[in-house]
Formats: structure tokens, sequence, C-alpha cells
């Protein structure tokens, strides 16, 4: 995995672009990607997207990179759409680093883009007769989740809220982060319920917004701008069955491909500096904690007490704020946190001397994971 490398990096702001779609947002952080790289636009003949959720619903069928490719005014000799929920900005460079050294391609751009926060419906869905009952869009599914390992292990509701709280500390010092203010314990536990135990406090934000990144052979990088970040390991793992599946709430398949794209890169959870982890909803993070070896399964609750993964904490998690706080970016501002943070740009929230970071995406009905290993 080290011939390939992440060059560039760009997005827009992300929270209510009224008046602004999707493609616009797209291509404005594409170009910013581009031009971060140092690269001559003509020189991207790769494209690979991640349309969110809003896009997929609303414009039908037709493939996302061809829209985004007529936009870009890209002719690309590589192009395809990635369509894993949560995982799909992940799986987009692993796509991208494959296509790389396959010799499909040379310099690949990875474009997230969205307006679910200006698009009605975009997450208004219920799931069956349940919905009812609160099952009701990705909230009662990782509800669910919520539940089960509390019962399972004995977690309480303040391990939700330690994530919840580290997140928006962290926010607090990324500026252009779409929720800066502060939540402390008591802010979290006046948060409404939105599905037991989850109250709105453990939900990501909805954003619009676009994010992107420059993904090159390693040889190539090497004229880039900045300095590159290199690709170590990466991993997938998907579990399909769902609630025909009776462990199904019992663990992510993070917990498969995560210590093997560690072990790829050469590394150990006790190796990685920076850990990006998706978190759409907080229990999220506490299952990846788990998952990826940084604590045994169920220990997930007292790892993070006392502001563990917070700024100044033994382990710096979602330095940026992540969508709980930062915006939803589908996933891609994970990978270009880990960037910033790996090129040492990432300013008042910069970990010393980080060389290693780990990004991870999530999605679907917690049926599929990405991981990605990244090293300066």
């Amino acid at each position: 995995m080290k011939q390939v490398a992440i060059a560039g990096i760009g997005h827009t702001t992300f929270g209510r672009h009224a008046g602004r779609g999707a493609l616009e947002l797209e291509v404005q952080a594409a170009r910013a990607a581009v031009h971060d790289a140092g690269f001559d636009p003509a020189a991207i003949d790769g494209l690979v997207t991640d349309p969110g959720a809003a896009q997929g619903v609303i414009h039908g069928i037709e493939p996302h990179h061809l829209r985004l490719g007529r936009a870009l005014g890209l002719d690309p000799e590589f192009s395809g759409t990635e369509i894993l929920g949560g995982a799909s900005s992940a799986a987009s460079i692993q796509r991208a680093a494959m296509a790389i050294e396959a010799g499909l391609c040379s310099v690949c751009l990875c474009v997230y883009g969205d307006t679910a926060l200006s698009s009605a419906g975009a997450y208004a869905y219920g799931r069956g007769d349940e919905a009812a009952y609160g099952f009701f869009g990705a909230a009662g599914l990782h509800a669910l989740a919520a539940q089960r390992h509390m019962a399972l292990h004995g977690t309480r509701p303040d391990a939700l809220a330690e994530v919840a709280i580290a997140a928006h500390a962290h926010a607090a010092r990324t500026p252009h982060a779409q929720s800066r203010k502060a939540l402390d314990l008591a802010g979290y536990f006046a948060s409404p319920m939105v599905a037991e135990p989850l109250r709105r406090a453990d939900c990501c934000l909805v954003s619009d917004g676009a994010a992107a990144v420059v993904v090159c052979a390693a040889e190539r990088a090497r004229d880039a701008r900045h300095r590159p970040v290199r690709l170590l390991g990466m991993g997938q793992a998907h579990r399909l069955g769902t609630f025909s599946n009776p462990a199904h709430f019992d663990t992510l398949p993070a917990a498969r491909c995560g210590p093997r794209a560690l072990a790829r890169a050469g590394v150990g959870a006790a190796d990685v500096d920076v850990a990006l982890l998706y978190d759409c909803f907080t229990i999220v993070v506490l299952m990846q904690l788990e998952a990826y070896g940084f604590c045994a399964p169920g220990e997930a609750g007292d790892f993070v007490a006392g502001g563990r993964i917070g700024p100044g904490g033994a382990l710096a998690v979602n330095t940026s704020g992540g969508l709980l706080a930062e915006g939803y970016g589908g996933g891609m501002l994970h990978v270009i946190e880990a960037v910033r943070q790996l090129r040492g740009e990432a300013g008042e929230r910069q970990i010393a001397d980080a060389e290693v970071a780990l990004v991870s995406g999530h999605g679907l009905g917690m049926n599929t994971h990405a991981t990605l290993v990244l090293g300066r």
C-alpha cells in the first residue's frame, strides 16, 4: 500500500447552503483539492464519488459520477460511484488506490457532496410498523445497538455522553465546524430523547456541503504542493444479514477489517496517534473502540470516562469534532482531518508528532465498514 498517497484536500463550509445545489458544492471542493495538491486539472484521470443520502434519493438512478464528471469537465480513464452509506468516502479512496495500483489511472479525485439539510425528507424514512415505537431511520436502528451494548456490558448513558462532549470540545477548536457550542453533562441529559437511549446529542449533524481528496501514485505525489500522506493499509468487511442474524447488534464488521488493515500497515492500535472514527451516533464510537482493539469488548464505557478521548486525553478521537459537531461530510471530512494532522496543519487541535492516523467508515444498516490507515 505504500505506493499510493493523498496529495490534496479541499472542502466547502458545512451547514445550510440554501439555493446551492450539491453539484455546485462538489465542484468547489474538488477544485480546492486539486489546487491544494498543486496539480494541473488536466492531470486528473480518475474520479470516484460518494453522493450522500439526499442525492441518491432525489436524483434517481443516473450514476453520480456521470453528473459530477460533466460538471467538472472530466473524461477520466477510470470512474465510479460508491454506495455504501457512511462507508462510501473511505471506500472511494480504497477504490482509487486499487485503480492506481492496477495502472488504471494515476491521479484520482474522490468527492463527497450532498445537500441533506436543504433537501426535505433526505433521512425521513421509517422501518416498518415498528416506526410507531421509535424504530425510525438510522436513529432507531442504532438505538437497538445501544440497548444491546447496555444489556450485554452494563454500559451507562454517561459513556454516550462522554463521546458527545468530547466531540463538541474538539469542534470548539475547529474554525470551520458547524457546531462549536460547548456541551457538558447537564446539557447532554437536557437534550431531548430521539429513540431510547439515544438523545439528540447522540446523533450526528445534518449538513449541506462537499469534500474532496486527491489520491495518486506515490511517485506522482513528490510533485505535490504539500507533504503527501501515505496510504499504509486498508480493509473492508460486511455483514449483510441484519435482522436475520441474531448477533447483528453485538459487534461491527470493523472487528474483522480493522485488525487486518492495521496488520497490513504494520502497526497496532497502540501505534495510532489520531483515530478518526465514523460517528453517526455515539454508540458507534464506543463499539469501534472495542472493535479496533483500543480496549476489550465491553470496556469502552470505562475507556472514554474522564474525557479520555477529548482534547488533551490519552487517545485523540475525532479531533475536528466529527459528524457529531464538525459537520456531516459523509466520512470524507474524517479523511481530511487525518491528512491535516499528519501534515502538521491542524492548528490549535494539532496532535504533537502525529505519524499514524486511523480512519473508519460505517454504513447502511450497520452492515458495512471500511478502514484506512494513513501515515506521515
